[in-house]
């Protein structure tokens, strides 16, 4: 398939079309992400809009909050959603200093006797948008282990995000007010910005891409579906947690069986162990059929991207799992450009490097106990 046609059947499958004239960034840790999203806050003139799932009240929430605190000080409009579920642990005090200062504050879905079931469902989108010119998404909240841990010298966990400019932010920033409007925001509170020039010096097809309910979740299974059956040459995954779905685990093994490289880095240090056990239960099945599957060593790999044939690239904040693909808010951007997809392609070997191979010798290192509970909770894999 031509790259044309290739774009054209991703545009019917997700019903949006890519948009060019775009510059993206690949931020590969939580430094470069964090001083990127911090940097472009701090030249924000109009409006910021923030939404994540986790937001801490550690050194880096509290320094983004002085930040928001600051620019809305100055008259600049923010405007936070956070997940209630995601940053349960996160004090009043730190929402009502930002609302002393005028921003603009919503929890996703906090418990509501009436509708128990909503609570089932989070917003686990990672997005800021400022001055509708600028935008971040990618797998990372707001806390020091995503930031790294300064006073402690710790580095923080293994994770990717994309920065955007150019007219692929307008659809985030839209995003965002949909979501603040769930959260019981009215249309008169949605405020309209000036967009600037958007002519880029670079010419990226960005898609972005987000789920919020059952149509929208169902166009993200399939695109990841024709990603997969789509591959010629390559396949490369890097994934927190990986629990695939039954269609997306068989197109996986009918692409390994057509030739194609399939390589999947998981974490070797998970701060979700049982998921991380669930997930192993599919190794077999997959190695049978020639999938390599890594496991990251240095630090916990909490990144979410995928790299199909060098050229199209998917990063942002879901999952493999079925959480992810049926029932979280998410969010991401689907990157067609072959030197982007290199870029991406040189940061996959970097993780292989520091990764170690998985093989039927070290599966069988493995605690019982831990190959137990990998096999009891798979049959609630559906809501995991």
């Amino acid at each position: 398939m031509n790259e044309n046609a290739f774009q054209k059947a991703i545009e019917r499958i997700t019903a949006t079309s890519f948009l060019t004239e775009n510059s993206v960034r690949i931020l590969k840790d939580g430094v470069l992400a964090f001083g990127a999203v911090f940097d472009s806050i701090k030249k924000a003139e109009r409006q910021i809009c923030v939404e994540f799932y986790i937001f801490r009240d550690d050194e880096t929430g509290w320094e983004l909050a002085e930040l928001l605190h600051k620019k809305s000080r100055e008259g600049v409009k923010v405007f936070l959603i956070y997940d209630h579920f995601g940053s349960l642990s996160t004090s009043d005090k730190f929402w009502n200093y930002l609302k002393a200062a005028g921003v603009q504050v919503r929890a996703f879905h906090p418990p509501n006797i009436f509708r128990p079931n909503l609570y089932f469902h989070r917003d686990h989108r990672k997005l800021v948008v400022v001055d509708g010119e600028m935008g971040f998404t990618g797998g990372l909240n707001v806390g020091d282990e995503y930031h790294g841990f300064r006073k402690k010298k710790i580095a923080g966990w293994r994770d990717t995000g994309v920065q955007i400019k150019g007219p692929a932010v307008l659809p985030m920033w839209k995003s965002f007010w949909e979501v603040w409007k769930d959260c019981g925001g009215t249309d008169s509170e949605v405020d309209t910005i000036l967009l600037g020039e958007t002519r880029q010096e670079e010419d990226i097809k960005v898609l972005p891409f987000f789920s919020s309910s059952r149509k929208s979740m169902h166009a993200l299974n399939k695109l990841l579906q024709f990603s997969v059956h789509s591959a010629q040459k390559s396949i490369h995954l890097t994934m927190a947690y990986f629990i695939p779905t039954r269609k997306f685990l068989y197109a996986l093994l009918r692409a390994a069986r057509r030739g194609v490289d399939v390589k999947i880095i998981l974490p070797g240090k998970s701060d979700l162990r049982l998921i991380a056990y669930v997930g192993r239960t599919y190794y077999k099945t997959l190695m049978r059929e020639g999938v390599q599957i890594f496991h990251y060593q240095p630090r916990i790999l909490h990144a979410k991207t995928m790299i199909f044939d060098e050229k199209w690239v998917i990063v942002g904040s879901a999952n493999l799992d079925a959480r992810s693909l049926n029932y979280n808010y998410e969010c991401g951007v689907g990157i067609l450009d072959k030197n982007l997809g290199e870029e991406m392609e040189e940061l996959f070997r970097q993780d292989l490097a520091e990764s170690i191979p998985i093989t039927k010798e070290e599966q069988s290192r493995w605690p019982l106990h831990e190959r137990a509970l990998g096999t009891f909770f798979s049959w609630f894999r559906s809501y995991l």
